[in-house]
């Protein structure tokens, strides 16, 4: 009986394959990477605009890193307070410390919040981003259709017209900008019914770089 011999395959044969997995590999966890939890905080909050008069905002970032919320206390557009109190607009100053070797960009925000609404009418909560310095506004918008009587909560991905999110600069910490705005037609929309608040919550998407 003839047997075969096949030759051994080369080790050297196969490094190509390896370094190419580890390449993916490190790639795909590099996209994934984010600062360790308790490094990323909030060095200064200020914020501007008939939305949010002083004393009525505050801030916070979870100790995971990856979201910021947002909270108001006197954020109202309504028909009651004749036309000026149907448009409110806040604007939102973040300094956020992070370690070097990461950027980042905003995913989604989640709204909380009441609205009483009549019918055939709609309210509206549009929130835009943009990091100081680098080009580019990414916004997010959510229309309430009435008739409507409620706390809400949605949640909004953020987009631009070019598909281009603005990142931060690697290794450059720059002020985070949020502008929201809040529309009523014929109701309003507010803080929610068990605390008062209307509060933005936005997720943070981090990279190594």
């Amino acid at each position: 009986m003839v047997q075969r011999r096949f030759p051994p395959v080369s080790s050297v044969a196969t490094m190509p394959f390896l370094l190419l997995l580890a390449f993916l590999t490190s790639a795909i966890h590099g996209q994934a990477a984010s600062p360790e939890v308790g490094t990323v905080q909030i060095l200064g909050f200020k914020y501007a605009g008939d939305g949010c008069p002083p004393g009525s905002a505050e801030g916070e970032v979870s100790d995971d890193g990856h979201a910021i919320t947002v909270m108001f206390s006197r954020y109202t557009a309504s028909t009651d307070a004749g036309l000026d109190g149907r448009r409110k607009t806040c604007t939102v100053t973040v300094n956020l410390s992070y370690p070097p070797g990461f950027r980042f960009h905003l995913g989604t925000v989640t709204t909380r919040g009441y609205a009483k609404l009549d019918a055939g009418v709609t309210a509206t909560a549009q929130t835009s981003y943009y990091i100081a310095g680098e080009p580019g506004t990414a916004r997010a918008k959510h229309v309430i259709d009435g008739p409507f009587d409620g706390d809400f909560e949605f949640t909004d991905e953020f987009t631009d017209e070019f598909n281009v999110l603005p990142y931060s600069k690697c290794n450059v910490i720059r002020d985070l900008n949020l502008r929201s705005e809040l529309r009523a037609g014929a109701g309003l929309i507010t803080g929610r019914s068990d605390d008062l608040r209307l509060t933005q919550e936005f997720s943070i998407i981090w990279e190594s770089c």
